[in-house]
C-alpha cells in the first residue's frame, strides 16, 4: 500500500508496532504465488490473475531469482473433500484461462513422485512461483517517499490530530479492535486464522528428490529454496479460524504431515526421519486474516462519516498474491478522491 502511493508522489509514514517491517504475518519464510482457478472465472479469480502479473512483474525488476523469488510453476493437486472439483477440461485459445492452467505432463507428476495420479484432476499453473515475503516488503519499501516509524503505537483516536491526508488501515486481524475506540466506526466482517509452517533443510544431495516446483491443494510444500544455512523445504500450513494466538506446537507439526502424506507420499516419507527429530524440524506460525466471503477489504471505511480513512484486509491465504494489485487500485482512488 505504501509503495502503490508512493509511485503516485506521495509521502508516505508506515507506523508500525514492530521495530522492522514484515514482523507480522509476511515473516513467513515463503509463500507461494498461485490464481484460483474458477469454471466461471470469478471475482477472486480475475484478482489472483491480475495479481500474479503484478508481483511477477516487480520480482523480476527488484528481487534476485533463484535467490528471492522463483517462477518453477505451481501444481495443483485436486484431492477428493479437500479442493473443489469440478470439470476442467484444458483451456482453449480465447478462453481467459489460456496459457494460465494447463494439464500436467506425466514428467511433471513423475517428478513429484504421483506417477499412478490422473493428470486431468491435476491442474499445472505454469506462472505459479514461490517468494520470500520479507525480501518483497523490504524491496517495496525501499522508495525515497515512503519513511518506516517502527516501534509506534498509536490508536485511532489519535490518529485525526495528525493532520494525514489520508489514513490507510493495513492490520490484519487487528483491525477491529483498532477501530473499537474510533467514533463511527463501521464493523468490519474479518476472521483471524492462525496457522503454522513446518520446515527444516534438505540433508546433502537429497534436494533433487523432491519437485523442482511449488505444489498446493492441500497445505503446500516448496522445495530446494535457498538459505544462507543450505537448501530448504516448506510444508502447511494449519488453519485455525478464529485463533488470534500464534505459536508452534507438536499437533500443528504432526498435521502438516498428515498433510503432506496426501498431498505428496513420496515427499512426506523421505522427510518422516527428519519430521519425528525435533532438533531438524523447524516452525513458523503466524495469524493471517480473512473475511466472511473470503473476499479482499480494500476500501474507504465510510466516505460520509470517516472521510479519507481506508482499509486494506482480509487477503487471507493469499496475501502474496492479492496485496500489490488491491493496493494499487485503492491507492488510485485515494489519489482520486484528493484531487
Amino acid at each position: 500500500m505504501a509503495r502503490a502511493l508512493a509511485d503516485k508522489v506521495w509521502q508516505v509514514d508506515v507506523v508500525d508496532q514492530a521495530p522492522s517491517p514484515a514482523a507480522g504475518a509476511s515473516a513467513v519464510p515463503v509463500g507461494v504465488l498461485s490464481c484460483h482457478v474458477s469454471v466461471d472465472d470469478n471475482p477472486l479469480s480475475q484478482l489472483t490473475r491480475a495479481g500474479v502479473q503484478k508481483v511477477m512483474a516487480f520480482a523480476q525488476q527488484h528481487l534476485v531469482k533463484g535467490q528471492d523469488w522463483l517462477d518453477c510453476g505451481v501444481l495443483e493437486r485436486r484431492l477428493e473433500g479437500h479442493t473443489k472439483k469440478k470439470t476442467w477440461q484444458p483451456s482453449l485459445i480465447g478462453s481467459v484461462w489460456h496459457g494460465w492452467v494447463q494439464t500436467p505432463t506425466q514428467g511433471q507428476l513423475s517428478q513429484a513422485g504421483l506417477s499412478e495420479v490422473n493428470a486431468h484432476e491435476q491442474l499445472w499453473q505454469p506462472h505459479g512461483a514461490w517468494i520470500k515475503p520479507k525480501t518483497l516488503v523490504n524491496a517495496l519499501m525501499d522508495h525515497r517517499g515512503i519513511r518506516f516509524q517502527g516501534g509506534q503505537t498509536l490508536r485511532a483516536m489519535d490518529i485525526p490530530a495528525l493532520g494525514y491526508d489520508a489514513v490507510v488501515l493495513a492490520l490484519g486481524a487487528h483491525t477491529s479492535d483498532f477501530l473499537a475506540d474510533l467514533p463511527h466506526a463501521p464493523e468490519l466482517p474479518l476472521i483471524p486464522v492462525a496457522g503454522q509452517v513446518s520446515w527444516g533443510y534438505h540433508a546433502t544431495g537429497t534436494a533433487t528428490a523432491f519437485p523442482p516446483f511449488a505444489v498446493n491443494g492441500f497445505g503446500g510444500f516448496v522445495s530446494g529454496v535457498p538459505t544462507p544455512q543450505g537448501l530448504a523445504w516448506y510444508s502447511g500450513a494449519t488453519f485455525h479460524r478464529g485463533e488470534l494466538k500464534a505459536e508452534v506446537t507438536p499437533q500443528d507439526h504432526a498435521d502438516n504431515l498428515a498433510k503432506l502424506q496426501q498431498l505428496l507420499p513420496r515427499a512426506a516419507q523421505e522427510l518422516k526421519a527428519q519430521w519425528q527429530t525435533p532438533d531438524q524440524l523447524q516452525g513458523w506460525s503466524g495469524v493471517r486474516c480473512t473475511s466472511v466471503n473470503r473476499m479482499p477489504v480494500c476500501r474507504a471505511l465510510d466516505p460520509a462519516k470517516l472521510p479519507s480513512w481506508y482499509v486494506l484486509t482480509a487477503l487471507g491465504s493469499r496475501g502474496l498474491t492479492l496485496a500489490m494489485v488491491c493496493a494499487e487500485r485503492l491507492a488510485l482512488e485515494i489519489d482520486l478522491r484528493s484531487h
